[in-house]
């Protein structure tokens, strides 16, 4: 005779692998990349990186951490190397201020010249002769006028 165990109840514990996390995290991928790829949804694994003293958040700093550290050293490398384009991307991106290609818009706006080609439009269509009526508007309006005349001539 073989006893059987009971079945434990509840879910299963949801494991995470918190090097995989920190990984595609330096690949700097988005939140919800990092869910789909681990299997997990996005309500599940905030509420495992909002927890106080969360190994997933550190797993996720450390990891977004790594990946600037690496883009940060090739670009330091390549700008060791003189890669024109290297120096340009790195000073603009450190000191806007200075270095930043800015766009400057000027416009200069006459609201008088404007008024007074908008009064002389309303002009010319004040005086602008009324367009021809179709025929049979012109038809049915001197239908209108006789019925208007025979009702006249019969009071």
């Amino acid at each position: 005779m073989t006893v059987k165990t009971p079945k434990k109840r509840g879910r299963k514990p949801i494991v995470i692998d918190y090097d995989r996390v920190e990984y595609l995290a330096s690949l700097n991928l988005g939140i919800m990349d990092i869910c789909r790829s681990l299997g997990v949804g996005w309500d599940t694994f905030n509420k495992h990186r909002n927890r106080k003293n969360s190994e997933l958040a550190d797993s996720l700093n450390r990891g977004k951490a790594k990946g600037l550290q690496l883009a940060t050293t090739k670009l330091m490398e390549k700008i060791q190397e003189g890669e024109f384009n290297a120096i340009q991307f790195y000073l603009k991106s450190a000191d806007r201020e200075t270095w930043a290609e800015k766009q400057t818009v000027e416009h200069n706006l006459n609201l008088a010249g404007i008024l007074d080609s908008a009064r002389e439009r309303v002009k010319v269509i004040d005086h602008a002769p009324a367009p021809a009526l179709s025929k049979r508007t012109q038809s049915l309006s001197k239908n209108a006028q006789r019925e208007a005349a025979s009702e006249g001539a019969n009071e």
